[in-house]
């Protein structure tokens, strides 16, 4: 029994085997039958063939861009070596803001006593002198200052012949003292009142020295406290101003400044002493100059700053509140920067140059291409980004000279 049962064994076996073989002749057979198996085949490589061609292509695009110059070629070109150098470069802050003029130099004209409007000839923008009229006015009780002071001059007048005869007489001892010296009060209280009347009339630009009983008058013309333009004239003739009341509105724009808002976080950038370019209104460009001299000290609901900058000259355009648009040079950490000269454009990117290597004999200068990220540009230099993996200190690079390797690179790709 145990020898019938490794025959079955054996036998399973074979028949497993042969069903094996028979399966991959079908496979063979399938195949030859498609009528181009190698076709298929080579189909079904291309699409891998391809993407390796393309890893390829990729690899070689990153491989240095070199260009090679003979001890003629170098020397025609003038070729320079350096490094960068760390430079402290200026840049742009740009900000807005506005014409103003200090507080002292905006006047406000008003009358300390009130009165009538009989004549004003101002209009906004008209230039005026310091003291000429600005505008009469009429009240009668001007006339009643007026009188009160030539009362109160006459009665000094007595006071003194009085006060000097009651000194006579207390020398001898004819008079009482206490006569003389009720005389002397008196005589005080009255100077005390011509003073202040003085004063009164002073106001209202009326000298006391040249006031007789046939000099008064009822009006009263007010000049001008300074030089500068009209800004405001709220009143009209035959109105009655209070002393409180402004007449008209003066403007000095002889010391105009510049009033720029700086954001809190690019304040620490600001300092006195720097330069500030400036449009006004319609300029297309900043062709005014200024020089910071005042920074704020508040911040305001939209967290800016208040600086001043006086311009360098005043122009005819100038007008007080005249919007401005500004840039401010500010300086930067020092960055590393090379000169214009070494650093050239194409096909929208930025490169230098660095030497390679350099051959003996024949003498020959290789360079690499150097793709770059450019910064502020200041005096000449520019500052430069280099990427990873070049050491400067080890290679030298062309600071003079770039445009004409970019020239060669050129010129040997089209050919």
């Amino acid at each position: 029994m145990q020898t019938i049962g490794k025959v079955y064994e054996i036998q399973w076996v074979k028949n497993q085997y042969l069903v094996l073989v028979v399966l991959v002749g079908l496979l063979g057979v399938s195949g030859c039958g498609s009528g181009g198996g190698g076709d298929d085949t080579a189909q079904a490589e291309q699409p891998l063939t391809s993407s390796l061609t393309e890893v390829a292509g990729d690899s070689a695009q990153t491989e240095p861009v070199m260009v090679s110059l003979t001890q003629a070629q170098y020397d025609v070109a003038a070729i320079q070596l350096g490094q960068p150098v760390l430079r402290p470069l200026s840049t742009t802050l740009k900000v807005n803001g506005m014409l103003d003029v200090p507080a002292q130099q905006v006047v406000s004209v008003s009358i300390p006593f009130g009165g009538y409007i009989r004549q004003i000839r101002l209009e906004p923008g008209m230039r005026v002198q310091k003291g000429q009229t600005l505008v009469v006015l009429e009240n009668p009780e001007y006339i009643q200052f007026q009188q009160d002071y030539l009362d109160t001059k006459a009665k000094l007048d007595y006071a003194d012949l009085e006060f000097a005869r009651q000194q006579e007489l207390s020398r001898d001892n004819v008079n009482a003292l206490k006569v003389f010296q009720q005389v002397r009060s008196n005589r005080q209280s009255l100077q005390a009142q011509l003073a202040g009347m003085a004063q009164r009339l002073a106001l209202l630009r009326i000298d006391p020295a040249k006031l007789s009983p046939g000099q008064l008058t009822r009006l009263v013309a007010i000049p001008s406290p300074v030089s500068g333009f009209v800004t405001s004239v709220p009143v009209n003739n035959g109105r009655f101003v209070n002393p409180a009341d402004v007449v008209v509105e003066i403007t000095n724009i002889d010391h105009m400044h510049v009033q720029l808002s700086i954001f809190e976080k690019d304040l620490s950038r600001i300092h006195t002493g720097q330069t500030v370019r400036f449009g006004v209104g319609g300029d297309s460009k900043p062709i005014h100059r200024g020089t910071i001299f005042l920074i704020g000290k508040s911040l305001s609901a939209d967290r800016t700053v208040s600086v001043l900058a006086h311009p360098d000259a005043y122009a005819d355009g100038f007008i007080p509140g005249g919007y401005v648009t500004a840039e401010v040079d500010v300086k930067t950490q020092p960055l590393p920067a090379l000169p214009e000269s070494a650093v050239v454009s194409f096909g929208g990117q930025m490169f230098i140059y660095a030497l390679e290597k350099k051959q003996a004999n024949p003498v020959s200068y290789a360079f690499r291409q150097i793709g770059v990220k450019t910064g502020v540009r200041e005096n000449g230099y520019v500052a430069i980004t280099l990427p990873p993996g070049v050491d400067t200190q080890q290679t030298p690079i062309v600071v003079n000279g770039a445009y004409s390797l970019l020239s060669k690179l050129n010129n040997s790709e089209e050919e």
